[in-house]
């Protein structure tokens, strides 16, 4: 079905308005979608945001049994110098990775979602995948104040921890231009989010989160390779460096992945609203 000739023109009209502005002038609607998304997220559940602490905690549990008592794999010591922890180590890096990989299926979920609506008013299809992304950062908070109190208790603490803010933000511009360029993708064929789910499932074992980078000193150099140019690589050894190993990478290095984050965004929102004007109509 085509749209009414009044609502193209104004299409065409805000196509001419550089989409970071939009995206400015659109923060209302952006809340909007945000405060909806927070009111139904487990509203039928008793534990309510309790259950989005429930997986990552199970996960750290079982894998630090299995990977310390199993496989022994030694974690690197800790910033203050007493001693190591793998439980740490592994969720500094599950948290980072969590912020990634939570994004790309909900950004791709929430597009499906709201086709119905697109279909009968006309706004700027990202809002509502932006709306949901900010409300999944609330799970990513609780998941971080946890990761904080764990090092508290092993009492490894320093000032680096600020320089873990940048290095979040990065993660969650770089994740959501990813996440927004697949949900325009998935719209268009709908097999991308199986894709994606096999995707993120490898890149997680070729992510340093379950190990640490020198455990591939002397494995096979391709390998290596892979790992050393994800790029999730770099924002979750950057976590490792300032949390859990208490060390400040170089300036230019928070830099990039600040910069590298926000270029991402720009260019995944930018192909999304060139190519994802009708996408309503293709829901």
């Amino acid at each position: 079905m085509r749209r009414p000739r009044a609502i193209r023109s104004q299409t065409m009209d805000a196509a001419h308005i550089p989409v970071l502005i939009r995206l400015w002038r659109s923060r209302a609607l952006i809340q909007a979608f945000a405060k909806r998304d927070i009111s139904t997220r487990y509203r039928s559940s008793a534990l309510g945001w309790g259950w989005s602490l429930a997986q990552p905690l199970a996960t750290l549990v079982i894998f630090s049994l299995v990977f310390t008592l199993i496989f022994k794999v030694q974690a690197p010591p800790l910033g203050n110098g007493q001693g190591s922890s793998y439980a740490a180590f592994f969720f500094t890096g599950l948290v980072t990775w969590n912020l990634f990989a939570s994004l790309q299926p909900l950004t791709m979920n929430t597009l499906k979602s709201v086709g119905e609506l697109l279909r009968k008013v006309h706004f700027p299809a990202w809002t509502p995948l932006i709306g949901a992304q900010l409300v999944q950062l609330v799970q990513v908070l609780l998941e971080v104040a946890v990761l904080m109190g764990l090092l508290l208790l092993l009492r490894n603490v320093g000032w680096t921890w600020l320089l873990a803010i940048p290095i979040l933000i990065g993660t969650m511009l770089f994740a959501q231009g990813i996440g927004m360029v697949l949900a325009l993708v998935n719209a268009k064929a709908g097999d991308v989010m199986y894709i994606v789910t096999v995707g993120l499932g490898a890149l997680y074992f070729l992510t340093p989160i379950l190990y640490p980078m020198s455990l591939l000193d002397g494995q096979n150099s391709w390998l290596v390779a892979v790992v050393k140019l994800n790029p999730m690589s770099w924002y979750v050894q950057a976590m490792h460096d300032v949390m859990y190993s208490l060390v400040a990478p170089p300036a230019l290095e928070i830099a990039l992945l600040v910069i590298g984050g926000g270029l991402t965004f720009w260019l995944g929102l930018a192909i999304f609203d060139r190519f994802g004007r009708d996408v309503g109509e293709q829901l």
